[in-house]
């Protein structure tokens, strides 16, 4: 995308002719009137190319050009692609031709044989021109922007009343998606009644689009969102005037305001609810749960089903937080889950950090996939405490009455299960139960049983990818992986036993167990490079380590055995170590960082990213998320976020490393961004030390 062309700066020209005599004759004028011609080229294609490579300030483009390509096509791609101005130069053309050259939006047309000072003039009002266009884009992403990240919904429509604009709360409250909004009448989307009388408020909008009216709703209203959920809110509509002051369409602003409607009630029956949360507890869920089995009894149409949530990483919060903070969050949660699901549904807290929840009358797993998407999107918001900024997640089994029980304590048993299936699959997800997971729990905990013994018959074993300089293409350095070789299943990736290990306490042995191995092997590597600079060996560190006092002590000891040099040692560290206890974490990277060890912030933009990290915490290597990389070339908002992050890596004096690289179009792309390290498939999957010993 073209930038901001500063007073001092050269404009850069590409011209694109096949003739040679006018080219070199095009080059000289324009040279002669103080502009940049790097490149002249006789074919769409070729033009495409170096509009890649020098990134011009616009393009000069003859019509009719050598090769298959004319010049309408190539400046189809490089407006669609590039976003760079292009202006015809052409002798004559058909009229069929200039219809086509029209679909393009060209800045303008120069007749050849050209007048030096329309050429210059034409040149500089399709500069002037573009970038007015470049502005008035970004002043409308950057109003996008604010609009898409306040609080508050917002729903624009034309003067006819049909939407024309939904911003992400609206989507959400209305529950119409702004694909599925836009065009359609104000009426369909925002439904509103009186929350006493039930008539319906819909004239005031057509009020406000008629008369140019401003009206702020006094009156209980509800919004009825699109699955029917009745929603209190309140409003302001307001008319969109244009300069002329005629009207063009309205704004509506409105906010859920639930918690202000939400009043305590006495507990009519102290033995069925929660004390701590407000919530039924497991009595009281339990009864409710023999009712509708009772009702499934005598209705086969009857249908219901059971979430068990259990939250992740509540230990942790609770021993370094201390429990009353964690009693605050239970609350906190149980609030979340009730503002996650319908009012009849039924949310109870079973003890501890657990959690259950009764659907009735839900037949449909889309519905029901949705509630358990819609509980995680509650739960992952941050929340303070005591000015704690305190971040979880959960993990839910799902468990449908149509499978057919005869006691409801089955229920839960499966429910659980389902649960405990989601925990080891990583966390964070939701998982229905089946029949076939209760052998893959037994699975699960036989393989815990495997891990434990597995450490001490040293079944693991380091494998190494490397980091590669991308402008040179020389080894930096190698990321140390963990694989385990298991006796009956074979080679196995971390994503199989990684999150088991946290789970039941083995990840710091475990890790402690690779970095020895790893630091070893680069040592022994780096004797044999004396005359060439060393390698640098990049390790992962579970979270749990950096709020225990020994990392730096044991970290120092394995230097000291391995005979490694300290800078020669990176760590990566993922956000979640960031975020379980701040202050004691900057300590400790402050401390490994006295001693020469660098710090890498791996998956950065995925989580709960935060600018200040980079700076609080003294990042060395910001990792680009490989979902990112492998996009970048088809999606331009991930193409933007790798741009951005770059940047802003250079701007620290951060070295950016990619992850994931995979093709040449992605190393060639990232080139050009000037990011300065990577790894992927496209340079070597990673592989054992003996292997690697072969490619450098």
């Amino acid at each position: 995308m073209l930038e901001t062309i500063t007073m001092n700066e050269k404009i850069i020209i590409l011209v694109v002719e096949d003739e040679r005599l006018v080219a070199r004759d095009l080059q000289a004028t324009l040279e002669d009137m103080g502009y940049q011609i790097p490149q002249i080229t006789d074919s769409g294609e070729l033009a495409i190319q170096k509009v890649a490579e020098i990134k011009p300030h616009i393009v000069l483009m003859d019509i009719r050009l050598a090769g298959e390509m004319d010049g309408i096509e190539a400046a189809e791609i490089i407006k669609n692609n590039y976003h760079i101005p292009v202006i015809y130069i052409t002798a004559h053309a058909d009229e069929n031709t200039l219809e086509r050259a029209k679909l393009t939006e060209p800045y303008g047309y120069i007749v050849k044989p050209f007048d030096e000072q329309d050429l210059k003039t034409t040149i500089e009002i399709a500069l002037y021109k573009h970038q007015i266009e470049q502005q008035l884009r970004d002043q409308s992403q950057w109003l996008s922007t604010i609009l898409d990240s306040i609080a508050d919904g917002v729903i624009a429509t034309d003067k006819m009343g049909k939407v024309n604009f939904m911003n992400p709360v609206a989507e959400e409250l209305t529950g119409w998606s702004w694909e599925a909004g836009i065009g359609q009448d104000i009426n369909s989307i925002f439904n509103i009644i009186h929350e006493e009388s039930r008539h319906s408020l819909q004239t005031l909008i057509l009020k406000t689009i008629q008369q140019g009216q401003s009206i702020k709703l006094t009156e209980p209203t509800l919004l009825i969102s699109k699955n029917g959920k009745e929603i209190p809110i309140d409003d302001n509509i307001a008319p969109i005037l244009n300069s002329n002051q005629e009207i063009q369409g309205s704004v509506l602003i409105f906010r859920d305001i639930t918690h202000q409607k939400v009043a305590t009630e006495k507990l009519r029956y102290q033995a069925f609810h929660d004390p701590l949360t407000g919530l039924l507890n497991r009595h009281g869920f339990m009864q409710n749960l023999q009712e509708a089995d009772n009702r499934r009894l005598m209705n086969p149409d009857f249908t219901f089903a059971i979430f068990f949530l259990d939250l992740d990483r509540f230990k942790i919060i609770n021993d370094s937080l201390g429990h009353q903070v964690g009693d605050q969050l239970l609350q906190i949660i149980g609030q979340k889950l009730i503002k996650s699901v319908r009012n009849i549904d039924q949310v109870a807290r079973l003890g501890g950090d657990e959690f259950a929840i009764l659907v009735e009358n839900l037949d449909d797993l889309y519905e029901i996939y949705q509630i358990a998407q819609r509980i995680r999107n509650e739960i992952i918001e941050k929340t303070y405490i005591n000015e704690h900024e305190i971040f979880t997640n959960v993990s839910i089994g799902i468990v449908l009455s149509s499978i057919g029980y005869n006691q409801v304590d089955d229920l839960i048993r499966d429910a659980d299960l389902a649960m405990y299936r989601a925990k080891t699959l990583g966390r964070g997800r939701y998982e229905v139960f089946n029949e076939t997971m209760r052998e893959q729990v037994r699975f699960i905990q036989k393989l815990e049983s495997d891990l434990r013994r597995a450490l001490e018959r040293k079944e693991f074993q380091v494998y190494y990818q490397p980091i590669v300089n991308l402008q040179t293409s020389a080894i930096h350095g190698f990321e140390a992986l963990v694989r385990w070789n298991h006796p009956q299943r074979g080679l196995l990736t971390p994503g199989h036993f990684i999150p088991i290990a946290e789970e039941i306490g083995l990840i710091t042995q475990l890790d402690w167990q690779v970095i020895q191995e790893a630091c070893q092997q680069v040592y022994r590597w780096n004797e044999n490079r004396k005359n060439r600079p060393p390698f640098v060996i990049s390790v992962n560190l579970s979270a749990k380590h950096f709020t225990e006092d020994n990392l730096v002590e044991q970290v120092t000891k394995i230097l000291n055995e391995t005979g490694l040099e300290s800078p020669c040692l990176k760590i990566e560290m993922t956000e979640t170590a960031l975020l379980e206890e701040p202050e004691k974490v900057a300590v400790t990277i402050s401390q490994l960082k006295s001693i020469g060890i660098g710090l890498s912030l791996d998956d950065f933009g995925t989580g709960y990213s935060s600018l200040s990290y980079l700076h609080r915490f003294s990042v060395d290597n910001l990792k680009l998320d490989m979902s990112f990389i492998q996009t970048m070339n088809s999606e331009p908002q991930s193409f933007e976020i790798v741009r951005t992050m770059i940047v802003l890596a250079h701007a620290l004096n951060i070295n950016a490393i990619a992850e994931g690289i995979e093709t040449a179009e992605q190393l060639n792309t990232l080139q050009h961004l000037d990011c300065p390290l990577g790894q992927g498939y496209y340079f070597s999957k990673p592989l054992p030390a003996e292997n690697i010993q072969q490619i450098f």
